[in-house]
């Protein structure tokens, strides 16, 4: 394996060859090699928030931190449906992170209560059917993100062609890494497969409710909470 070949493993890979390892040089080597992935991560990282903040306008840097996000995760997890149906529903969700935290925004209680257990229904029972995937951490992340620093006018105008823009990339890179792949379900067995006794749907039905319940009472201080589970995302990757 070369250099960069293990550069581009995950977490799981790298720590595998570090508990491998038959020499102390060797150790020494795949920890050098992973600090490197961390360095290179961690820079590339503020490039890019970096850059959309200077695109965008700096209102707008939490565009860059979503689609960062969605990009390093959907790299390599997936929604467990057939590769097509998965990147239309990923193009669904940036619209839905776009439009609906915007509009709860501008709505009084308990209209933009709707709106908003509507769109995390939506990004959780699509986006998670598979729990051990994880997914939620990154699309309820990115939808509470979004809803936190909201924007208006010009900036929000900037906020739609970041996210498209996000999209076309986020669906772009997980299609040429999933294409290949075979999935049994698609979006019916999806829909199909919803049913109030089984415990993946109770694990979802909490989710949807328990986040935006917990959002709701404490605003401002899910803010340091919602940092610190990006840096574990993007670490994790």
């Amino acid at each position: 394996m070369t250099f960069y070949q293990e550069l581009q493993l995950n977490q799981a890979g790298s720590k595998s060859l570090l508990k491998n390892s038959k020499t102390m040089k060797e150790k020494l080597y795949h920890a050098f090699v992973y600090m490197v992935k961390i360095a290179v991560t961690m820079v590339f990282c503020f490039a890019f928030v970096t850059a959309s903040s200077i695109v965008l306008g700096k209102d707008n840097s939490i565009v860059g931190v979503v689609v960062l996000l969605c990009v390093m995760v959907f790299r390599n997890a997936d929604l467990g449906i057939h590769t097509v149906h998965s990147t239309w529903l990923l193009a669904l969700f940036f619209v839905i992170m776009t439009v609906c935290p915007h509009l709860a925004n501008q709505l009084s209680p308990l209209p933009a209560l709707l709106i908003n257990i509507a769109a995390l229904a939506v990004l959780i029972l699509f986006g998670c059917h598979n729990p051990f995937m994880f997914n939620q951490s990154t699309l309820v992340l990115g939808y509470l993100l979004l809803y936190v620093y909201d924007v208006s006018g010009k900036g929000y105008m900037l906020r739609i062609a970041g996210m498209a823009a996000g999209a076309a990339i986020t669906c772009l890179v997980f299609y040429r890494n999933h294409k290949n792949r075979d999935y049994k379900r698609n979006m019916k067995a999806v829909i199909e497969e919803f049913d109030l006794s089984s415990s993946r749907t109770k694990w979802q039905l909490c989710q949807i409710l328990c986040v935006h319940r917990n959002h709701r009472r404490n605003r401002r201080g899910i803010i340091g909470t919602i940092r610190l589970a990006g840096f574990f995302v993007c670490m994790k990757t």
